[in-house]
């Protein structure tokens, strides 16, 4: 019989690491749009690609781990990593005096970034857009080892993890580098939309379930299309606010979306299960068109209801 008290600490814990994690995370990336604005798609790339190599060397570890130890000296050690690194990531971050914060402000409970966000078309286009980023990054990563495993290559999935992982090392660092020089966060982010929906259509239904070599270059591809969905997404809502909004608009961003992480791997595992891995390939087709509409119209509302194609923004 299950243990409810175990149950409930259980239940505790990831409550505790979610509101950790995602704290930790938009106030990783309100720093980096307080100090780069010229390089920020790059800058905001090279510090997402720390979540990519943590991909990598974290299951290494934890390998190392649990065979040399019981699960829970392997977590404590595991903890004690974690711990380290938070410590000297806190003690590596500045303000920038030059930025205006909010904090400067007499009444520091002033609502009027909040209500202008509220009813902003841009931000719900943008929280519409990153839900459907969210969506397909954290099903399809999710679902490689269930989808190795429904295919007959459930041996790989290690394997398919790293090289997802190496894949998006390139996403989270090419494409933000490309926005910077000459697209801009929204064309650019619209490219990788079209090509990680290409990938899925043209590459992964045909052929992903054909052979071992197949499944790994798609894995691949999606590594570098669902990557650059990170640091794209997040230079895109730092130029819809000013700096010291930029916190708020990625707090309520990421809230909205966050919703899509809750869904989507129960969703892809019922889509699996009952209908089939083709079935996931629409499923996450019909979310990258979704999420392309939204970004197009946001793109067609930045330039005031115009359709100009070539322009950087």
């Amino acid at each position: 019989m299950r243990d409810p008290l175990r149950s409930l600490w259980a239940a505790f814990t990831l409550t505790v690491a979610g509101i950790s994690c995602a704290a930790s995370t938009t106030v990783g990336f309100t720093v980096v749009s307080q100090w780069f604005k010229i390089r920020e798609g790059l800058a905001t790339g090279c510090v997402t690609v720390g979540s990519a190599v943590g991909g990598i060397f974290f299951p290494l570890v934890l390998q190392e781990l649990f065979n040399r130890y019981e699960w829970r000296t392997g977590v404590l050690i595991l903890a004690g990593i974690i711990m380290a690194f938070m410590i000297i990531g806190n003690l590596l971050v500045e303000r920038n005096e030059s930025q205006p914060t909010g904090a400067e402000i007499e009444d520091s409970w002033d609502f009027t970034a909040l209500r202008e966000m509220s009813i902003s078309p841009k931000f719900w286009l943008i929280c519409s857009s990153i839900f459907a980023y969210e969506m397909v990054l954290f099903s399809q990563w999710g679902s490689i080892p269930s989808y190795a495993v429904s295919t007959n290559f459930g041996d790989k999935q290690f394997y398919l993890m790293t090289t997802y992982n190496f894949g998006a090392i390139v996403g989270r660092t090419l494409p933000p580098w490309l926005a910077d020089r000459k697209l801009g966060p929204v064309n650019t982010i619209i490219i990788m939309n079209v090509l990680t929906m290409l990938v899925v259509l043209v590459v992964w239904l045909p052929f992903g379930a054909m052979a071992v070599p197949a499944l790994f270059v798609v894995t691949v591809l999606m590594g570098v299309g669902t990557g650059s969905f990170v640091p794209l997404g997040v230079q895109c809502v730092s130029g819809l606010c000013t700096p010291r909004t930029i916190g708020t608009w990625l707090g309520f961003v990421y809230t909205f979306s966050s919703f899509a992480t809750l869904l989507g791997n129960p969703a892809t595992e019922a889509i699996l299960s009952r209908h089939g891995p083709k079935a996931l390939m629409a499923f996450l087709a019909g979310a990258l068109f979704f999420g392309l509409a939204c970004m197009v119209s946001l793109r067609f509302v930045i330039h005031g209801g115009k359709w100009i194609l070539v322009r950087k923004i």
